[in-house]
């Protein structure tokens, strides 16, 4: 994964430097041309984003031996020596750190901003630094002047104004006679590289990503951001990594290139929405939120794919990624935009695009306060993930609940299905989205946890108080549904047949999963459909489990109670009965109602169930009208009955 994200660094425009990551200034110090007078700037949340020097090691109480000052963009505490009451100190560690950095940097490059940048830090605190110390930290004589006439009042009113607006953990930055911030000229830039390699070094190695024998990293100086967390790529720390004798990142030693290349290109594709989808999310609180539930898959292609086919380009990284879901960024892809994608490795261009050679990285990633988990990885050639998933589209597409439009759930909905409606917590097993992945990307079987899950999940009665519970328990439904489905089908030819009703396709599971819908659907005829509970919501567990002593009790009510009254009212009695009919004829020549079902048996049952469900809802005729006085009450005996 390290050295995918290393070689694939060339793909991403805009990467910050190495020892650089993006981040936001609050305050800019503009300094004058005599390095004197300076005005307070000031930027709301997201107005100035630059890419900043980073010290993502940070940790600890400040000491002598734990200073870590960033370059000429700091938090106040270390660029102006701001301490907790607002008051600024010259002497404080933090701030000395700081003013080393810009005091070597400044007399090394000899630049004229630069300069005046030192100069006003030496002047802020002159009233407050002693000599002795301040001559310690290599300031030359040349930079000992004195204030001018004048100066000091500016210099007070500057420090007024720093310690009235700034707070001690606001980032501050400084800039001099240019648009460019001293941070990001090139002289500043190739010293901070410099600075970080000499305070990172452990020894002379070779490096585990490149190969090359050089200096190799005691601690990685920059960390990746995700879920609020910060967590650095690799980590040794626990004595249950440590080998004969290694500790840290001497197990794996990496140099600060690579790792600052490999940190760098992670926290882009985490920064952009084209190549990362949130899997699972816990969304609990208290105790029992945990960080490793929150699962991100993060993607990418070697080398960019761009295409145009008929006038329209083809985002194939986008559409690589539909198992993950749709982007917020965009639209999710259209059933012709992924068909265009299954016939890439056909196209006239074929060749041209080198898909074999072409790979498809994604890794799942979980951040454990101080660690960064990795779950899976996989890397493939681009042809053959998009012949695995073409595979893995027809096993997972499935009509809707109406008939109206065909569903393809994502791999974050199969799991979030798995859970009880309004469940805040994440409980997907991370094998299980392991699975998944590997399904869609690899061709591997689908899990039969999943089954096992999503039959259970299937057979537990939801009701909706309104609308918008409605729709969400609709989809549900049709996504648990897609998920049987998917370890049923996979691989085989009713992936695609057993999309929509199938009446050539006879197990006797399946056909009794169908006849329990006709026996709900001729109960909703007879009461006009207005029934709150079914005969699903209070039977469908024991038929699903054992047809024959639940489906018989069943057949008997309706044949006596909802059929002859469906005749009576004039609501589809005679193709219901053919229907009906038809239906056990077929069971009976396949042996009967079976005893009992196995787990992938009750599967079966529950598509059979849920196509010819919605093949009622999409042909449902307009209800007759109102029942009168005594065919209401007749209603409420027949509901009672059952």
């Amino acid at each position: 994964m390290l050295r995918a994200l290393i070689e694939s660094a060339s793909r991403f425009p805009g990467l910050p430097p190495d020892g650089y990551e993006s981040g936001e200034i609050r305050w800019v110090i503009e300094i004058g041309q005599d390095g004197i007078s300076a005005s307070l700037l000031p930027f709301e949340k997201g107005q100035l984003k630059r890419m900043l020097p980073t010290r993502g090691d940070r940790s600890g109480k400040v000491s002598e031996e734990n200073l870590k000052p960033a370059l000429l963009a700091d938090r106040a505490a270390y660029s102006l020596g701001m301490r907790l009451d607002r008051t600024l100190d010259g002497n404080c560690l933090e701030h000395l750190g700081f003013r080393s950095l810009v005091d070597e940097l400044a007399r090394e490059s000899g630049e004229a901003g630069l300069v005046r940048t030192h100069k006003f830090l030496k002047h802020l605190h002159k009233d407050q630094v002693s000599v002795p110390l301040y001559a310690q930290l290599a300031c030359t004589r040349g930079f000992l002047g004195g204030l001018q006439k004048g100066h000091g009042d500016r210099m007070r009113a500057i420090r007024d104004k720093i310690t009235a607006r700034v707070k001690p953990n606001e980032m501050v930055a400084f800039r001099s006679g240019a648009n460019l911030f001293g941070f990001e000229l090139p002289s500043a830039q190739s010293f901070w590289l410099r600075t970080l390699e000499a305070e990172y070094k452990a020894a002379d190695a070779y490096c585990c990503c490149c190969g090359v024998f050089g200096s190799v990293l005691r601690i990685l100086p920059s960390q990746v951001s995700l879920a609020g967390y910060s967590c650095p790529i690799t980590s040794f720390n626990g004595t249950a990594f440590n080998s004969h004798g290694h500790e840290q990142t001497s197990n794996s030693p990496i140099c600060f290139g690579c790792a600052s290349r490999a940190t760098r290109v992670l926290q882009y594709l985490l920064d952009h929405e084209g190549h990362h989808r949130a899997i699972t999310r816990d969304e609990s609180r208290g105790e029992g939120k945990s960080p490793l539930r929150n699962q991100w898959a993060v993607f990418w292609l070697k080398d960019d794919v761009a295409i145009e086919d008929g006038g329209e380009p083809i985002d194939v990284e986008a559409l690589m990624a539909f198992p993950l879901g749709a982007s917020t960024a965009g639209p999710p892809a259209t059933p012709d935009q992924i068909g265009r994608l299954y016939g890439l490795p056909f196209s006239h261009n074929a060749s041209a695009l080198h898909l074999d050679q072409n790979r498809f990285y994604l890794a799942v990633i979980s951040p454990n306060k101080s660690r960064l988990v990795v779950r899976e990885w996989i890397e493939e050639s681009v042809s053959r993930v998009v012949e695995s998933l073409q595979r893995y589209d027809a096993a997972r597409t499935i009509q809707t609940d109406d008939c109206a439009d065909q569903w393809r759930p994502s791999i974050p909905e199969m799991l979030s299905s798995l859970n009880p409606p309004k469940s805040r917590s994440s409980s997907a097993d991370a094998n299980l989205v392991r699975s998944l992945l590997r399904t869609a990307y690899r061709g591997a079987p689908p899990p039969e946890k999943l089954l096992e899950m999503a039959v259970l999940r299937f057979r537990v009665p939801e009701r909706a108080k309104d609308r918008r519970e409605e729709e969400e328990l609709r989809n549900r439904r049709q996504t648990l549904a897609a998920a049987i489905k998917l370890v049923l089908t996979y691989g085989k030819k009713e992936a695609v047949t057993l999309q929509t009703l199938d009446r050539e396709y006879r197990t006797n599971p399946h056909l009794c999963g169908v006849l329990l819908a006709i026996l709900e659907e001729a109960q909703l005829r007879a009461s006009r459909w207005r029934v709150q509970a079914t005969l699903v919501d209070r039977y469908y567990g024991g038929a699903s489990t054992s047809p024959q002593s639940t489906l018989s009790v069943l057949i008997n009510q309706a044949t006596k109670a909802h059929m002859p009254k469906i005749r009576k009212i004039g609501a589809g009695y005679r193709d219901l009965e053919e229907l009906l009919e038809n239906v056990m004829d077929s069971i009976l020549e396949l042996g009967g109602f079976p005893p009992t079902l196995t787990l992938r048996q009750q599967g079966d049952f529950a598509l059979g169930f849920y196509h010819q469900r919605a093949s009622f809802r999409a042909e449902r005729p307009v209800p007759p009208p109102n029942p009168t006085a005594t065919e209401a009450s007749n209603q409420e005996k027949n509901n009672d009955s059952l």
